[in-house]
């Protein structure tokens, strides 16, 4: 192992003398990455599998009952809420599916 690596961490976790009214502690911590227990989340394939596969089948019923989805959704009144319920719908399962895509690719948010 070379000395600088860029790829080797070393945490290094310093406390300075902190002292209060009642008692004075003097603490320091060095932990190496070697020491440290190695934590791996878990790649959620089932569930970008099961939201990629409701998200093909919801396209799929939309499409196969266009003209049932055009006669219901344009009835008026209270059916006015179904096409906005469906939007929704598909956009949680959508975005779920996205989600879950990206994690299991490995693109994570940057932690601050």
């Amino acid at each position: 192992m070379q000395q600088n690596d860029p790829y080797q961490t070393r945490v290094a976790v310093n406390a300075s003398k902190q002292s209060s009214k009642y008692k004075s502690a003097d603490t320091t911590a060095t932990t190496d990455k070697n020491m440290q227990v190695s934590h791996r989340s878990k790649r959620p394939v089932s569930k970008m599998l099961l939201f990629g596969a409701l998200s093909v089948g919801g396209y799929g019923l939309i499409f196969s009952h266009q003209a049932l989805m055009t006669s219901t959704y344009t009835l008026g009144g209270w059916h006015a809420v179904l096409p906005v319920g469906t939007a929704f719908g598909f956009s949680f399962v959508h975005g779920a599916f996205a989600s879950n895509l990206l994690s299991v690719i490995g693109l994570e948010p940057k932690k601050a």
